[in-house]
């Protein structure tokens, strides 16, 4: 009985803040297609797409969806390429996913156009799809669940203001930016959204380089220190996501760093020690565990033809060394402890 309660409050909870601003979207439709006949959620297979299966956030991301397919007793099935740079391999998997009929798809693509084909034919072929973190260039999908990446950039760069401030006694100087790969819709508005209003709102603050990691993990180590070697005078650092946010903390331990202004995107074991150690001055969270979890909710709901909002906004969560010690970070920084007794 406990559990019934707890899967239907969820269902309406989610069911709400899906409505949030309905006036503003259309019924559930799939363009060319006929509305997907109502089925039991017991008798539905979600297939589940992420970017990559290297990384934590993802991992976060698969436990919430896992977490909520077993909710709604539904059958779930993921698969991921292993790295974010394997574009093909997503592609690929994505066709795999068409041809097995899924009842629906909760996608998230790596970049903006090569997925474009496939969601379009799952969506022609009366499949619905759910797109989460980041955009695709197409607006034939159900729902996107996501935080704004281009918000996450512009209050990152507020947040690398606020440490040059605290380190430097102004919001001034000369700082650098990584991203992990170019072409990822994600982090080229985080890129962008930073870039925008460092230039809009911080004139004295000098971007003196954006550098890209190419999607290799271990890249940005290299990247922090020739930035350092080339520019000794740099007092702050922009790392876009987890990859990135990682090893600019292992850098700058192994420089013994801790006088820059940094600031970085996600979070991760290595980012939080960054942060309690002084290497880090903010992290800017999503919250994946929700995104996955609400991926699966809003899938079932799709298949259904409940009227779902097109776009839904899952949040960003700045998270300082103050915050972690007052514990109302927990939720963002350790979901697997966090919900495991959901």
């Amino acid at each position: 009985m406990k559990k019934s309660l707890t899967v239907l409050l969820t269902f309406m909870i989610l069911l709400s803040f899906s409505l949030v601003g309905f006036a503003q979207t259309s019924f559930f439709d799939i363009s060319k297609a006929n509305p997907p006949k109502a089925i039991e959620s017991s008798d539905m297979t979600i297939f589940f797409i992420v970017k990559a299966s290297e990384n934590e956030f993802w991992q976060i991301v698969l436990d919430g969806a896992q977490k909520a397919a077993k909710h709604f007793g539904v059958e779930f099935i993921h698969q991921e390429a292993t790295s974010e740079s394997e574009v093909s391999r997503q592609v690929s998997i994505l066709e795999t996913a068409i041809i097995t009929k899924p009842s629906a798809i909760v996608l998230a693509p790596t970049v903006a156009d090569a997925l474009v084909p496939g969601i379009e034919r799952a969506m022609e072929s009366g499949i619905p799809v759910i797109i989460i973190d980041s955009m695709a260039n197409t607006d034939n999908y159900v729902s996107y669940l996501g935080s704004d990446n281009y918000v996450i950039g512009q209050k990152s760069a507020d947040e690398l203001a606020k440490a040059l401030e605290k380190k430097n006694g102004s919001a001034s100087g000369k700082v650098a930016a990584i991203t992990y790969m170019s072409g990822v819709g994600s982090l080229e508005a985080r890129m962008s959204g930073f870039l925008d209003r460092v230039k809009e709102a911080y004139p004295d603050i000098e971007v003196v380089a954006v550098r890209d990691a190419m999607g290799q993990v271990g890249n940005t180590i290299n990247i922090t220190i020739d930035l350092l070697t080339a520019h000794p005078d740099l007092d702050g650092l922009y790392a876009n996501n987890q990859m990135t946010g990682d090893d600019l903390v292992r850098a700058l331990d192994m420089l013994g760093r801790k006088d820059l202004a940094a600031v970085a995107v996600d979070s991760s074991a290595q980012e939080i020690w960054g942060l309690e150690n002084d290497y880090l001055d903010a992290v800017l969270v999503q919250q994946p565990w929700v995104m996955g979890y609400a991926g699966v909710a809003y899938a079932v709901m799709a298949r259904n033809g409940v009227p779902l909002a097109k776009n839904v906004d899952t949040g960003i969560l700045v998270i300082t060394k103050e915050s972690l010690a007052s514990g109302e970070a927990d939720a963002a920084i350790n979901p697997f402890e966090y919900y495991k007794n959901w």
